[in-house]
């Protein structure tokens, strides 16, 4: 993996110590088959009680993150950005390789004679990574609300579950990973309203912690 020195850089004891710890978390991760996002690094620390929750923490951690990097103390794939990528039309150099491209990405639908279909959403973009890896495995479309959804995804999405309803005979389950906090609740309660208003049934189960866990693990807030 490459840590490549753009910049010579001096560093504080506090500053080194993060950047150590910053290795230490990213490599767990790594190991574990995950990339991070920043936002994701930054509740890592919150999470460990290394940093506060605050706006002015994520801000300190990120300059030292990228110094980091830019002295090559830290390896520049290990932070990704998944909000911002380069589109571009794909491209073969002979007609076996856009074969062998279509039967790499070959799948059979694994629920497409189930009798629920299932999608899993989660609230921050942020976090995408941390449920990529098991809906791909097990064949479940995830997406990223981004907040409350916009009216156009959510209307696409009704249609979807339509299609699922009354094409195949299927009943839409969706799966919702929202904050804790008053806001996070209401996101919740906004899709199964909007859903509801452009016709389209489903079952909506909330993922997350109940109030005896939160008050057991005391986790960082949002």
């Amino acid at each position: 993996m490459p840590k490549i020195c753009y910049a010579e850089k001096r560093f504080r004891g506090d500053s080194l110590a993060i950047i150590e710890k910053a290795n230490e978390i990213i490599d767990d991760y790594m190991g574990q088959g995950y990339d991070l996002t920043l936002r994701q690094l930054y509740y890592q620390f919150v999470a460990r009680d290394l940093i506060p929750n605050t706006e002015r923490s994520y801000k300190r951690l990120g300059s030292i993150i990228n110094d980091g990097r830019m002295a090559g103390m830290i390896d520049w794939k290990s932070i990704t950005d998944r909000t911002r990528n380069v589109r571009k039309n794909s491209h073969w150099s002979n007609p076996k390789e856009i074969i062998e491209s279509c039967a790499w990405s070959y799948r059979n639908d694994l629920w497409a004679n189930q009798d629920y279909r299932p999608e899993v959403w989660i609230e921050k973009d942020a976090l995408v990574g941390v449920i990529e890896k098991v809906c791909r495995e097990l064949d479940v479309p995830f997406f990223s609300c981004r907040g409350y959804t916009s009216q156009s995804e959510m209307w696409a999405a009704s249609q979807r579950l339509r299609r699922y309803q009354f094409d195949h005979n299927q009943q839409p389950v969706i799966l919702h990973l929202g904050d804790h906090d008053p806001s996070g609740i209401d996101m919740t309660r906004d899709i199964i309203d909007r859903i509801d208003t452009f016709k389209a049934g489903l079952t909506l189960d909330r993922l997350a912690l109940n109030m005896d866990q939160v008050e057991e693990f005391s986790p960082p807030p949002p």
